[in-house]
């Protein structure tokens, strides 16, 4: 996969296992930015235009964090799993999580 440094978002649905709190799993491009108080805030970058005007003002290369995404009727919407700074690396993860193929959605 060549996909390192670029935008990526994936969606995997975990339908083989019923008893998980998960309902799917998603791979979100994050960024790095300066804050106004001299810290740094993790911003998520979804679209093509977040992404490039989040390039300019990046701290360092993208990274994917891997989200666990909880069936509707649990009280969270979501928790990070894990971050990868390669996106074989968080795909592989999740495949390894459901034994299914994960789809990855590029611009």
């Amino acid at each position: 996969m060549g996909y390192d440094g670029k935008l990526v978002n994936s969606y995997t649905p975990n339908t083989h296992n019923d008893k998980s709190y998960f309902k799917a799993y998603e791979i979100v491009t994050c960024r790095e930015i300066p804050d106004y108080d001299g810290g740094t805030i993790i911003e998520e970058v979804r679209t093509a235009e977040e992404f490039l005007n989040a390039d300019e003002i990046s701290i360092d290369e993208p990274f994917y964090r891997v989200f666990g995404v909880y069936r509707p009727e649990y009280y969270k919407t979501r928790k990070a799993l894990g971050d990868f700074y390669n996106v074989s690396d968080a795909s592989t993860f999740i495949q390894e999580i459901t034994g299914v193929s994960v789809h990855i959605y590029s611009y």
